[in-house]
């Protein structure tokens, strides 16, 4: 697969804490933003870099390239408490040399610029292999996930929009995501962030049949291909495991997850207080 050729940086040294520092110092005297990958410009809503993070799915969508955000930000989108650092967007995996190349080129350079790769190794991620960018002069930073790694078919039709107009995958789709790739924290966080019921799982999902195991031994080979690192896939080292149980033994015990700091008067789940509307229907700066 294209995406994991040899990243042109990442034969860079890490920049160690000092160095960053030093950076930080730097950027403040010349926002150049050339030599440092931190900046010390406060990225948009607040420092989420909402809007900033549209701005890039715009240019994508713009040049032919769909695109949806996954990971950390779908969580948040679904109401699950998590704080996010980096972006996560999500393209057609047969798409991502063009995404990088229209990036990398006029007059998009003026706004981005590609930065080292994300330099450890994490349990279930193939993270370290992703392309990673930055919008100049703020913290602002983001990812171009290939659609193959997260399960997803990233068409238009499986998105559905914030109220400020960035791209998601429907939950549907997401959720699916999580049960194919057995991803149960993911599949924990959406279904406490949503509140969704066991029926609604019976009528929207595909909870027939097992995760998604040869997915899981292709990505785990993907990743050793890849300088010798390698993505640990829980999918594979489980086996089999029926959707219909996962997606089961989760939505049923929604109020076994509240804990003294959530009494049941006032939650419903860790995530939702009673009677609070659904999280994707109010404006949020996060987004």
């Amino acid at each position: 697969m294209s995406w994991l050729k040899k990243h042109p940086l990442s034969s860079l040294n890490t920049v160690s804490p000092v160095e960053r520092g030093n950076d930080r110092k730097s950027d403040k005297s010349d926002n150049s933003d050339t030599r440092s990958i931190c900046s010390n410009g406060l990225a948009s809503n607040n420092g989420y870099g909402t809007d900033d993070t549209l701005a890039v799915t715009r240019d994508l969508e713009e040049h032919g390239i769909p695109c949806c955000l996954v990971g950390i930000a779908a969580l948040v989108f679904y109401g699950a408490g998590r704080v996010r650092d980096d972006w996560e967007i999500c393209i057609p995996t047969e798409l991502v040399d063009k995404a990088v190349d229209l990036l990398q080129s006029e007059p998009y350079t003026t706004r981005y610029r590609r930065v080292e790769p994300w330099p450890y190794c994490e349990p279930f991620s193939l993270i370290h292999t992703y392309h990673r960018f930055k919008t100049r002069g703020i913290k602002h930073y983001f990812f171009l996930v290939p659609s193959i790694d997260v399960h997803i078919d990233c068409i238009p039709s499986n998105f559905t929009r914030s109220l400020r107009g960035l791209p998601y995958p429907k939950l549907n789709v997401f959720i699916q995501s999580c049960l194919d790739t057995y991803d149960m924290l993911q599949l924990c966080d959406v279904i406490d962030g949503t509140n969704v019921s066991e029926e609604w799982g019976e009528q929207n999902l595909d909870l027939e049949g097992t995760n998604d195991v040869q997915w899981a031994r292709e990505k785990i080979k993907r990743g050793r291909d890849f300088g010798g690192k390698w993505a640990f896939a829980a999918a594979a080292r489980a086996g089999r495991k029926s959707k219909r149980e996962m997606w089961q033994s989760l939505v049923r015990t929604k109020e076994d997850r509240l804990d003294w700091t959530k009494p049941k008067d006032v939650f419903i789940t860790q995530y939702r207080v009673i009677g609070a509307p659904d999280p994707w229907t109010k404006a949020s700066e996060m987004s």
